[in-house]
Formats: structure tokens, C-alpha cells, sequence
């Protein structure tokens, strides 16, 4: 496995669990606080987006 098909499939991963975790802590806590920490997963989740695309435009397979 090259070095970019390892660290994109990492990144997916660690989307999959945030997006585990922020539908959980939509359930889990009372009102504004799970909507607090499903908003920062939200906004890491669109993070990580961006990182896999420059990633995948500027690292050489």
C-alpha cells in the first residue's frame, strides 16, 4: 500500500468514528451541549475533507 492510499484510508477512518461520536452526543447530552459537540464534529469532519483533497492533489503516488 503507497503512502497515499495509507493516509487517506486512515483519514476515513478517523471521519467514520467523529461522525460515530457527534451522533452520539446528539442522544447522549441534554440540548445545547449535544448540538455544541455535533457541531465541532460537524466542522472537523469538513476539515478533514479539505486536508484528504489537498492530499490527494498534491502528494505522488
Amino acid at each position: 500500500m503507497n503512502k497515499q492510499k495509507t493516509i487517506l484510508t486512515i483519514l476515513w477512518i478517523l471521519i467514520a468514528l467523529v461522525t460515530a461520536a457527534s451522533v452520539t452526543s446528539l442522544i447522549i447530552f441534554p440540548q445545547w451541549k449535544g448540538i455544541f459537540f455535533a457541531g465541532m464534529g460537524g466542522f472537523l469532519i469538513l476539515n478533514l475533507l479539505i486536508s484528504m483533497f489537498f492530499i490527494r492533489k498534491n502528494l505522488r503516488n
